[in-house]
């Protein structure tokens, strides 16, 4: 969080205090993009969406616009008071992956044992879970290889359409 040493202004608070207003503003610019997200609803392509889109292009306009001025008076407050803005730290990649992961624990849970615990489960019950499984297990192992082998840009058709 040092300081840009070519960058003339000095800030009136101590580390402590900078490092607080810089996790702050961090965290105001993640709620701007969970707003953001709800602004754009076809971009995340979600089965199970969340909300009820009720805002007008106008809205979403003005709701943008704004959301940019504000982003725009957090950096000037960063930089009136000499807080450097820290750079990514996370691979884009390894957010991926980390995320597959999980997915692959999620389908795990989907197993015929693990779905016991609701109630038993009929012998088709239990193929079609498998088949469930392995279906989704596959799709997902492909994207995983994907991403290791060669970042996540010009995605293959076949895994474009895995509906």
């Amino acid at each position: 969080m040092s300081a840009d040493p070519h960058n003339h202004l000095h800030s009136s608070l101590n580390e402590a205090q900078q490092r607080y207003l810089r996790i702050s503003c961090q965290h105001m610019d993640g709620l701007f993009r969970s707003i953001e997200e709800v602004l754009n609803p076809a971009r995340l392509n979600s089965v199970f969406p969340k909300y009820i889109y009720d805002i007008t292009p106008v809205q979403r306009k003005t709701i943008e616009d704004s959301l940019a001025r504000i982003r725009a008076r957090l950096l000037c407050v960063l930089e009136s008071q000499a807080i450097e803005v820290e750079k990514p730290r996370v691979a884009a990649s390894h957010a991926i992956h980390t995320a597959l992961t999980f997915v692959e624990i999620a389908i795990e849970e989907l197993s015929p044992g693990r779905m016991g615990g609701y109630g038993p489960v009929s012998e088709t019950g239990a193929a079609d879970l498998n088949a469930i499984m392995q279906d989704l297990q596959s799709i997902v192992q492909q994207l995983h290889v994907y991403v290791s082998q060669r970042g996540v840009l010009d995605l293959p058709d076949r895994l474009k359409d895995v509906g």
